[in-house]
């Protein structure tokens, strides 16, 4: 049969197709090669999904990130403001106040009172205050990094383990499928033998309640998958019930011996770090109230009195009785400096109660970085013992699932051959099916105990 190809893909089942573009020969091929035609676009239209992809789109599309990322947002805005206030500001204020004759004394009120001014103010001592006040701003935009770094952690901690146990349902519905297709070629067997007048009717019940207890492991492994496949689509930011299709994970690896301390890196000491700082900022924010305070002002603008004439008599009295609105406004206009100088001296212990505050808020912090620490070591000295052991455990189970399954037909052609008993072969049997479905959780056990690894020691 001759093969002809166009494009990228070419098919041949009864006939030709070609893909670029995608022609069919109605006159030539049947409804079985449309079909093939179709199974082939389908599989090729959704590729398996590697751990990387899943981790990059779990990164990009997941809801709950950006709670976290809007937090680190604000952190950022309240650096830039403390880092503001230490610098020059001029602001425009204003006030119109309007007195009538026959209201209030005009010597107090001086008949009402304006002012528009551009006022600039620059602090220059301020006892260290606005610069921990900065130092507190970086250490709180640390601490919310280090919170979104946690917050990322643990998505891909779960979209690990998802993964794993999704690929290990797989595998275990495969493991009990194949040993069900067995024990049904041997059911098949044992009825030829009824038939043939032989007394195997209790072997032919004992394979059919086997046969029943499979399908309904087989049931459940499927429920874990359906579970295991909904949560790992939400975590990617999918439909619950959109298909999903997964790539296999590495074989497991022989685990390495580490000379550093990995758990060091996990984003929790981070951030607990970073709320120290925070905290021993605050302490230096409440010192500083104990020392003196010097701040320099400037303005320029109008500011005037008796607002009730446009052209007060004292105006008319500077620049004589043709006066204009004008006159009133060169001599509201002008300038000013100031200095404004504060040193507390005595607040009956305000201030005093305000630095044991800060004091004991820097204590609990330093204890908290404490129990952050001896966590984050034990969770990742958990995982890594967990997953050496489960290496060696794969390592065994490796070799015992073919021996097994050897074990079983060995098992069952001795039956045949009358040597061996029923209960011999379901033995056989249970060792076979029992010891591929273990390897399948193991193996997902060592991938998720990796995943835990990576999240309390990871990069």
């Amino acid at each position: 049969m001759r093969q002809q190809t166009s494009g990228s893909l070419s098919l041949h089942a009864g006939g030709t197709y070609s893909s670029c573009p995608a022609v069919l020969n109605p006159s030539r091929h049947g409804a079985a090669g449309v079909l093939a035609l179709l199974a082939a676009m389908a599989a090729g239209a959704q590729q398996p999904l590697t751990l990387a992809e899943a981790l990059a789109e779990a990164r990009a599309a997941n809801a709950k990130l950006p709670l976290p990322a809007l937090e680190v947002a604000v952190a950022n805005e309240k650096r830039n403001e403390a880092r503001a206030a230490r610098w020059l500001r001029v602001a425009l204020d204003g006030d119109f106040v309007l007195a009538p004759p026959s209201g209030y004394d005009p010597v107090v009120t001086n008949l009402g009172e304006f002012r528009l001014q551009a006022v600039a103010r620059q602090p220059i001592y301020d006892g260290g205050a606005l610069k921990a006040a900065t130092e507190r701003a970086e250490a709180d935009v640390a601490a919310s990094g280090a919170r979104y770094r946690v917050a990322v952690r643990d998505i891909e901690l779960d979209v690990r383990s998802r993964f794993a146990e999704l690929l290990q349902a797989k595998a275990e519905i495969e493991a009990r499928r194949e040993g069900i297709e067995r024990l049904r070629t041997y059911r098949t067997s044992l009825k030829s033998r009824q038939a043939s007048g032989q007394g195997v009717a209790a072997d032919v019940l004992k394979t059919d309640v086997r046969i029943a207890s499979e399908e309904a492991s087989v049931l459940e492994a499927e429920r874990r998958q359906v579970e295991a496949r909904l949560s790992l689509n939400d975590l990617l930011g999918r439909d619950p019930t959109a298909p999903l299709e997964l790539a296999p994970l590495p074989a497991p690896e022989a685990p390495s011996a580490s000379s550093d301390e990995p758990w060091k890196s996990a984003p929790e000491l981070e951030a607990a770090e970073a709320e120290a700082r925070s905290v021993e900022a605050e302490l230096s924010i409440a010192r500083a109230e104990h020392r003196p305070h010097l701040f320099a002002s400037a303005d320029v603008g109008f500011w005037g009195a008796d607002t009730w004439h446009a052209i007060p008599p004292d105006v008319r009295l500077a620049y004589g009785p043709n006066a204009t609105f004008w006159d009133r406004i060169r001599r509201d206009a002008g300038y000013s400096f100031s200095l404004v100088f504060s040193w507390p001296v005595f607040d009956t212990g305000g201030l005093e109660a305000r630095v044991a505050q800060a004091r004991i808020g820097l204590e609990q912090a330093r204890r908290r970085l404490e129990i952050e620490r001896r966590s984050a070591r034990l969770q990742w000295e958990q995982a890594a013992a967990a997953r050496a052991n489960l290496y060696r455990q794969v390592r065994i189970l490796s070799g015992a699932v073919p021996d097994a399954r050897d074990s079983y037909l060995e098992a069952e052609s001795r039956y045949r051959g009358g040597a061996a008993s029923s209960l011999e072969v379901f033995d056989a049997y249970a060792a076979s099916v029992d010891a591929s479905v273990r390897l399948a959780e193991t193996v997902a056990r060592y991938h998720i105990a990796r995943a835990v690894e990576i999240r309390w020691g990871g990069p």
